[in-house]
């Protein structure tokens, strides 16, 4: 009997009623969608005893969906303390776009030389969206469609290694901006879709080259759209950190002269 053929990505059959999930992927969905959205602030400690109530399962279920969020980088297991969300900090930002540096031209190079017809009907499809989003000034849109035109490349490179480690950094970008846009004010909206406005020239730019299969522009075009980001993201993050700084008070000059 012929094995059914399963989805490339997801891994579940195409057609037919879904498995039912078990206790630990219940727990490390939800964890890990709000760990990724920031309903869980980076730092927050994860008690297993809370959890267990939460999603009314066992400690087994915790602790595995747990181990596999730290395997992931969403989790920090601690010995003798428990488990906490992984931080995310300034530094942590730079890193992620310096490894950006080298795994999006390498993403977008295969994409554009080994896409199929249906990769880049996906791909244009997902410009849209996030252009339309960009368009209707919606901060959450804006991320997310974000988040699906690069994952949407990624799958177009047919390459499962590199679009497996390029998936997690995606997971890393949505929780970076994520953590940009939480610093800005009711306009974030507006603000977030001026600064990405340029990005979706770039991708605009991209579907072309992905079209007529030019590895080389696609990878000079993953290099331009990764500085503009990096400059775009970390303007953000310095603005909303710098209100949390303070500075220390000048001390009180004295004026008087001394005597020798």
């Amino acid at each position: 009997m012929k094995t059914p053929h399963r989805d490339t990505l997801s891994g579940r059959l195409p057609s037919g009623p879904r498995p039912r999930l078990t206790g630990a992927q219940v727990v490390y969905a939800a964890l890990r969608q709000a760990i990724i959205v920031l309903d869980i602030e980076p730092g927050a400690a994860l008690e297993e005893e809370q959890l267990c109530r939460q999603y009314n399962v066992s400690r087994t279920p915790v602790r595995e969906a747990l181990i596999r969020l730290a395997s992931e980088g969403l989790v920090e297991l601690e010995p003798n303390r428990g488990a906490k969300v992984a931080s995310l900090q300034f530094v942590d930002v730079v890193d992620h776009y310096e490894a950006m540096d080298i795994l999006q031209p390498v993403i977008w190079h295969f994409a554009a030389v080994r896409r199929t017809d249906t990769d880049l009907d996906v791909i244009k499809k997902n410009l849209e969206e996030f252009g339309a989003a960009v368009a209707r000034e919606d901060a959450e849109s804006i991320i997310r469609s974000n988040y699906e035109i690069h994952r949407s490349i990624a799958a177009a490179c047919h390459n499962r290694s590199l679009e497996k480690a390029y998936r997690q950094m995606l997971v890393d970008k949505l929780r970076v901006a994520q953590h940009a846009i939480r610093g800005l004010t009711r306009d974030r909206g507006h603000v977030l879709a001026l600064r990405l406005t340029g990005a979706f020239r770039i991708l605009k730019r991209l579907v072309p080259a992905i079209a007529l299969g030019d590895g080389s522009d696609a990878e000079r075009l993953a290099r331009e759209y990764n500085s503009h980001v990096r400059e775009q993201i970390i303007d953000i993050l310095s603005t909303s950190l710098a209100k949390e700084i303070t500075l220390p008070r000048p001390r009180p000059i004295n004026h008087r002269s001394r005597s020798g």
